[in-house]
């Protein structure tokens, strides 16, 4: 569950590889309404960029299509908001909020078709971070240029107002422990984040439609998956029009089942540390001292405050293995007690596991929307399996929903800095999401 937003055009020039739409396909982003949010969430904005229009074009001709010949203007926010944290606390979040604004060719070229602009907004959710710094608000920082490289496609280039969520315990919100994987918070967070970006736009006289996507990659499709299960039933001043879930931990005691066993090789450590620490910290009768090796507790919840990386994490829980910051050759039970192993193998009723079923990603649920499982065949972190089976599930429900494998043959080759195909899949990944949300905002896709 590595964090997976870079700054790089390289990234951007990946994502290309899947994309065959131009900006021009945002003939949908018009019709809109007279609906509010009923949002009291919102409390403050900062603007952090605002570039125009013919900045942006060579921002994209630079680092995604050198034949594009429109471009959006590009205003990054920074959003606070009220929210509720795992044990119902106020807690003020922020995020990042990034509207699109049409030049005027643009806009006229629409109203020789009869219609007017007003933008569709994305809601995607990152995933795993360790540090504040990875943040989406945190990450567009002051200086002339948009840095949040997923911000320059979805909103520079394809026209959407995309909306960032930086998650409880980051941004704003960092002097709070991060529920992580926890899906009550979480999803009312990103939730919150949706209605506050709403009435900001609202607010600034923005025309929305109403139109809503959701995306999400590992932890961040975990949370997609639940979020939108969450707009469908409560949050009915949207039109959710699809959800590409990524690379997720949807079943998350499933998942657990098999990282759990003392003859288990763990790929990535330092996501299990955190997932303890999180059910341990917000879980009344899960104790952290019962649970892992590492015996003086204060410090190894300090391991996860977001001012140290995955190596950091690793090197003190005595799990690196190389100078390079190598990490995948301990058994589970380097990190967790052989007691606490025996009991989860053993105990269908241990409270952990009752926790990791309550958190499944989706519970009870047949979408009315359309939804895109997507995930690398041969992802060694959150097994292809987790999509499979999560597809089974839901198709049997008669829901439209699809599985979109990747191929390794798609995704880029290792490198010592980025070895794990579940880091490389996700620039393929959001391609191919960027693709199916531009064919159903177009009706390429009914």
């Amino acid at each position: 569950m590595i964090m997976l937003m870079r700054k790089s055009s390289k990234y951007l020039l990946v994502l290309l590889v899947l994309l065959s739409f131009s900006a021009c396909t945002t003939d949908e982003n018009e019709g809109a309404n007279s609906m509010d949010t009923g949002s009291s969430e919102f409390v403050s904005a900062e603007v952090i960029e605002d570039i125009n229009a013919s900045t942006m074009l060579s921002y994209v001709k630079g680092g995604i299509d050198a034949n594009a010949t429109n471009a959006f203007a590009y205003k990054a926010v920074k959003i606070t908001y009220n929210t509720l944290n795992q044990n119902d606390e106020a807690v003020v979040a922020s995020g990042l909020l990034v509207i699109p604004t049409p030049t005027d060719a643009y806009k006229a070229y629409l109203a020789s078709l009869g219609k007017s602009f007003s933008v569709s907004m994305l809601c995607d959710n990152h995933g795993t971070i360790f540090l504040d710094s990875e943040a989406p608000s945190n990450v567009e920082v002051v200086n002339g240029v948009p840095d949040y490289a997923l911000a320059t496609l979805m909103t520079g280039y394809a026209g959407f107002a995309g909306i960032y969520p930086d998650y409880i315990g980051y941004g704003e919100s960092q002097d709070v422990s991060h529920p992580y994987i926890l899906k009550k918070a979480s999803v009312r967070a990103s939730l919150d984040m949706i209605k506050a970006s709403m009435k900001y736009m609202l607010d600034e006289g923005i025309a929305i439609n109403y139109q809503l996507y959701i995306s999400g990659y590992s932890q961040g499709g975990h949370l997609a998956m639940a979020l939108a299960q969450e707009v469908e039933n409560s949050f009915d001043n949207v039109t959710l029009k699809g959800v590409a879930p990524m690379a997720a931990p949807h079943d998350v005691e499933a998942l657990a089942n098999i990282e759990i066993n003392a003859s288990h090789t763990m790929v990535y450590p330092a996501f299990l540390g955190y997932l303890a620490n999180s059910y341990a910290y917000y879980y009344e009768g899960i104790n952290l001292s019962n649970i892992v090796v590492e015996t003086n507790t204060t410090k190894y919840q300090a391991l996860f405050d977001g001012t140290k990386n995955n190596i950091a994490i690793h090197t003190a829980l005595g799990l690196v293995t190389d100078a390079r910051g190598g990490f995948n050759q301990h058994t589970a039970d380097a990190l967790f007690k052989e007691e606490f192993i025996n009991d989860y193998q053993n105990n269908a009723n241990s409270l952990i596991r009752q926790k990791f079923i309550e958190n499944k990603s989706y519970d009870s649920w047949t979408p009315r929307t359309k939804v895109n499982l997507i995930h690398c065949f041969e992802d060694e972190i959150i097994p292809f399996s987790m999509s499979q089976n999560a597809f089974n599930e839901l198709n049997a429900t008669g829901a439209d929903i699809t599985l979109s494998p990747i191929p390794n043959a798609y995704i880029p080759d290792a490198t010592p800095e980025d070895p794990f195909v579940h880091g490389r899949c996700a620039s393929v990944a959001y391609g191919a999401t960027t693709k199916w949300f531009a064919d159903i905002r177009s009706g390429v896709i009914q």
